[in-house]
Protein backbone atom coordinates (compact mmCIF):
# COMPACT_ATOMS: atom_id res chain seq x y z
CA UNK A 1 0.00 0.00 0.00
CA UNK A 2 1.13 3.31 -0.70
CA UNK A 3 0.02 5.93 1.20
CA UNK A 4 0.19 9.90 2.56
CA UNK A 5 -1.09 9.58 6.35
CA UNK A 6 -2.31 12.66 8.25
CA UNK A 7 -0.30 15.25 6.32
CA UNK A 8 0.42 18.61 7.32
CA UNK A 9 1.67 21.16 5.43
CA UNK A 10 1.62 25.34 5.30
CA UNK A 11 3.28 28.06 3.12
CA UNK A 12 3.72 30.86 5.91
CA UNK A 13 0.04 31.43 6.91
CA UNK A 14 -1.72 29.52 4.13
CA UNK A 15 -2.76 25.41 4.77
CA UNK A 16 -1.85 23.67 1.87
CA UNK A 17 -2.67 20.09 3.67
CA UNK A 18 -4.43 19.86 7.35
CA UNK A 19 -3.86 16.29 8.26
CA UNK A 20 -4.61 15.20 4.57
CA UNK A 21 -4.98 11.15 3.87
CA UNK A 22 -4.70 9.41 0.76
CA UNK A 23 -4.42 5.83 -0.41
CA UNK A 24 -2.85 5.18 -4.51
CA UNK A 25 -4.13 2.42 -5.63
CA UNK A 26 -1.75 -0.23 -6.69
CA UNK A 27 -1.97 -0.48 -10.29
CA UNK A 28 -3.05 1.45 -13.10
CA UNK A 29 -3.56 5.25 -14.00
CA UNK A 30 -5.09 7.99 -11.46
CA UNK A 31 -5.85 10.36 -12.19
CA UNK A 32 -6.08 13.91 -9.95
CA UNK A 33 -8.98 16.58 -10.32
CA UNK A 34 -9.18 19.71 -8.96
CA UNK A 35 -9.18 23.27 -9.76
CA UNK A 36 -5.98 25.39 -9.92
CA UNK A 37 -3.98 26.08 -6.66
CA UNK A 38 -6.09 23.51 -4.63
CA UNK A 39 -3.07 21.54 -4.27
CA UNK A 40 -2.69 18.44 -7.09
CA UNK A 41 1.15 19.41 -7.68
CA UNK A 42 1.83 20.10 -4.05
CA UNK A 43 0.43 16.61 -3.19
CA UNK A 44 2.45 14.82 -6.33
CA UNK A 45 5.93 16.54 -4.84
CA UNK A 46 5.29 14.99 -0.63
CA UNK A 47 5.30 11.36 -2.69
CA UNK A 48 7.93 12.22 -4.10
CA UNK A 49 9.91 13.20 -1.04
CA UNK A 50 10.75 16.88 -2.56
CA UNK A 51 8.67 18.95 -0.29
CA UNK A 52 9.14 18.08 3.12
CA UNK A 53 5.61 17.57 5.58
CA UNK A 54 5.64 19.85 8.75
CA UNK A 55 3.51 16.26 10.00
CA UNK A 56 2.41 13.05 8.90
CA UNK A 57 4.25 10.90 6.48
CA UNK A 58 4.34 9.12 3.51
CA UNK A 59 3.82 4.91 3.70
CA UNK A 60 4.90 2.14 0.62
CA UNK A 61 6.96 4.01 -1.12
CA UNK A 62 10.51 5.71 -0.52
CA UNK A 63 12.09 8.76 -2.48
CA UNK A 64 14.34 6.64 -4.82
CA UNK A 65 10.96 3.95 -5.83
CA UNK A 66 9.33 7.38 -7.52
CA UNK A 67 9.81 8.87 -10.61
CA UNK A 68 8.86 12.90 -11.02
CA UNK A 69 7.50 14.24 -14.29
CA UNK A 70 8.21 17.94 -13.30
CA UNK A 71 5.59 20.64 -15.45
CA UNK A 72 8.18 21.96 -17.16
CA UNK A 73 10.44 19.46 -19.63
CA UNK A 74 14.11 20.71 -17.97
CA UNK A 75 16.18 19.28 -21.13
CA UNK A 76 19.30 20.24 -21.79
CA UNK A 77 19.57 21.90 -25.48
CA UNK A 78 23.22 20.29 -25.46
CA UNK A 79 22.00 16.57 -25.71
CA UNK A 80 20.11 14.93 -27.76
CA UNK A 81 16.93 13.15 -27.59
CA UNK A 82 18.73 9.41 -27.28
CA UNK A 83 21.27 11.10 -24.83
CA UNK A 84 18.62 12.33 -22.57
CA UNK A 85 16.94 9.07 -22.29
CA UNK A 86 20.32 7.23 -21.94
CA UNK A 87 21.97 9.60 -19.51
CA UNK A 88 19.25 8.57 -16.80
CA UNK A 89 19.91 4.50 -17.64
CA UNK A 90 22.30 2.82 -15.68
CA UNK A 91 25.32 1.17 -18.40
CA UNK A 92 23.98 -2.34 -18.17
CA UNK A 93 20.32 -0.67 -19.21
CA UNK A 94 21.27 1.44 -22.06
CA UNK A 95 19.90 -0.64 -24.59
CA UNK A 96 16.54 0.22 -23.42
CA UNK A 97 16.41 3.51 -24.76
CA UNK A 98 14.86 2.48 -28.12
CA UNK A 99 12.15 0.89 -26.00
CA UNK A 100 11.05 4.71 -24.20
CA UNK A 101 11.13 6.05 -27.53
CA UNK A 102 9.35 3.96 -29.36
CA UNK A 103 6.97 4.52 -26.15
CA UNK A 104 6.02 8.36 -26.50
CA UNK A 105 6.66 8.29 -30.67
CA UNK A 106 9.80 9.76 -30.58
CA UNK A 107 12.27 6.72 -32.13
CA UNK A 108 12.81 8.72 -35.48
CA UNK A 109 14.17 11.61 -33.40
CA UNK A 110 16.59 10.04 -31.38
CA UNK A 111 19.59 12.20 -32.75
CA UNK A 112 17.66 15.74 -32.75
CA UNK A 113 18.22 18.42 -30.11
CA UNK A 114 15.66 19.75 -28.14
CA UNK A 115 15.89 23.11 -29.96
CA UNK A 116 14.62 21.32 -33.00
CA UNK A 117 11.58 19.90 -31.27
CA UNK A 118 8.22 20.82 -31.01
CA UNK A 119 6.23 21.87 -27.45
CA UNK A 120 4.61 18.73 -27.96
CA UNK A 121 7.64 16.63 -28.65
CA UNK A 122 9.78 18.42 -25.94
CA UNK A 123 6.88 17.10 -23.27
CA UNK A 124 6.99 13.26 -25.18
CA UNK A 125 10.65 13.27 -24.37
CA UNK A 126 10.34 14.57 -20.64
CA UNK A 127 7.87 11.93 -20.33
CA UNK A 128 10.32 9.17 -21.62
CA UNK A 129 12.92 10.43 -19.30
CA UNK A 130 11.17 10.40 -16.68
CA UNK A 131 9.70 6.81 -17.33
CA UNK A 132 13.00 5.49 -18.59
CA UNK A 133 13.87 6.06 -14.64
CA UNK A 134 11.70 3.50 -13.64
CA UNK A 135 10.44 2.38 -9.69
CA UNK A 136 7.33 1.44 -7.96
CA UNK A 137 5.42 4.72 -8.56
CA UNK A 138 5.48 7.75 -11.42
CA UNK A 139 4.14 10.38 -10.85
CA UNK A 140 3.54 12.69 -13.63
CA UNK A 141 2.25 16.53 -13.09
CA UNK A 142 0.71 17.87 -16.35
CA UNK A 143 2.01 14.75 -19.01
CA UNK A 144 0.52 15.57 -22.22
CA UNK A 145 0.51 19.30 -22.00
CA UNK A 146 0.48 20.34 -25.54
CA UNK A 147 0.44 16.82 -26.74
CA UNK A 148 -2.94 15.35 -29.25
CA UNK A 149 -5.49 13.98 -27.90
CA UNK A 150 -5.02 10.89 -30.08
CA UNK A 151 -0.82 10.13 -29.50
CA UNK A 152 -2.28 11.13 -25.93
CA UNK A 153 -4.32 7.84 -26.13
CA UNK A 154 -1.87 5.99 -27.41
CA UNK A 155 0.91 6.87 -24.90
CA UNK A 156 -1.80 6.61 -22.06
CA UNK A 157 -2.64 2.52 -23.16
CA UNK A 158 1.38 2.13 -23.27
CA UNK A 159 1.77 3.67 -19.50
CA UNK A 160 -1.03 1.19 -18.22
CA UNK A 161 1.09 -1.74 -19.68
CA UNK A 162 3.99 -1.28 -17.58
CA UNK A 163 2.15 -2.47 -14.67
CA UNK A 164 3.39 0.23 -12.40
CA UNK A 165 0.91 2.74 -10.83
CA UNK A 166 0.94 5.77 -12.34
CA UNK A 167 -0.66 9.24 -10.66
CA UNK A 168 -0.83 11.80 -12.73
CA UNK A 169 -2.23 15.85 -12.49
CA UNK A 170 -3.96 16.66 -15.86
CA UNK A 171 -6.86 18.59 -17.90
CA UNK A 172 -7.22 16.59 -20.98
CA UNK A 173 -11.00 14.82 -21.35
CA UNK A 174 -9.36 12.09 -23.17
CA UNK A 175 -7.39 11.40 -19.56
CA UNK A 176 -10.91 10.90 -17.37
CA UNK A 177 -11.32 8.39 -20.55
CA UNK A 178 -8.46 6.08 -20.04
CA UNK A 179 -7.40 6.80 -16.34
CA UNK A 180 -8.58 3.64 -14.28
CA UNK A 181 -9.06 5.53 -10.79
CA UNK A 182 -10.19 9.37 -10.74
CA UNK A 183 -9.42 11.55 -7.56
CA UNK A 184 -11.57 14.43 -7.31
CA UNK A 185 -9.62 17.26 -5.06
CA UNK A 186 -10.23 20.72 -3.74
CA UNK A 187 -8.54 23.08 -1.40
CA UNK A 188 -6.77 24.26 0.24
CA UNK A 189 -6.63 23.19 2.48
CA UNK A 190 -6.17 19.94 0.29
CA UNK A 191 -9.48 17.50 0.52
CA UNK A 192 -10.88 14.86 -1.34
CA UNK A 193 -14.44 15.76 -2.94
Amino acid sequence: MIALEYGHLSYGEKCIMNDFSITIPESGITALRGPSGCGKTTLLRVLAGLQPLERGSVVGVTVRETAFLFQENRLLPWRTVEQHITDVLPKERRDEADRWLRMVELEGDRKSYPGALSGGMCRRLALARCLALGGKLYLLDEPFAGVDPQRTERIMLRLKSLGTPVLLVSHEEVIDQLADHIVCLDGPPLSVK
